[in-house]
């Protein structure tokens, strides 16, 4: 592909990121306004998904700093959001667990998010449905394909 064709595509990748964010994510600036910061939420669906991790598995997989992610389980402990726990099979080794009330918190934020780009997304016709949902599922097949740094 050509130099000039890149270039239009990364120029349209710094607008469609804050647009994305903007449009679609709209409510999540109200969310839990002053409660939970949103790196929370990253941390306690990746904790949901993949179960207990150590601390740098987290970091790893949410794309946040070893430094950053001290303090920021230091708050969701302290939150009663997650747990410390040892490892079974290495005792050097801590694993970060979500507790019952990281689970609910996590529950309440994706049925009010679900519901907020539930409604963002009405307003479109059938056919512009259809058609973000296409370009959502290419755009998605095309980052798997670029690797995982």
């Amino acid at each position: 592909m050509e130099d000039e064709r890149l270039d239009k595509i990364v120029d349209d990748l710094y607008l469609f990121f804050p647009l994305f964010r903007k449009k679609i994510f709209k409510h999540k600036r109200r969310l839990h306004q002053g409660k939970i910061p949103h790196s929370y939420y990253h941390v306690l669906k990746i904790l949901d998904k993949h179960g207990d991790l150590p601390m740098s598995e987290i970091g790893r997989k949410v794309h946040i700093s070893k430094s950053n992610m001290t303090s920021l389980i230091d708050k969701l402990v302290e939150n009663g959001l997650t747990e410390r726990l040892p490892d079974q099979n290495d005792r050097r080794v801590i694993n970060i667990s979500i507790t019952n009330k990281g689970k609910d918190i996590l529950r309440d934020w994706r049925k009010y998010s679900n519901n907020e780009i539930k409604k963002s997304l009405s307003v479109l016709s059938e056919e512009d449905l259809e058609k973000f949902y296409e370009s959502v599922e290419n755009i998605k097949d095309i980052l798997y394909k670029l690797g995982n740094d």
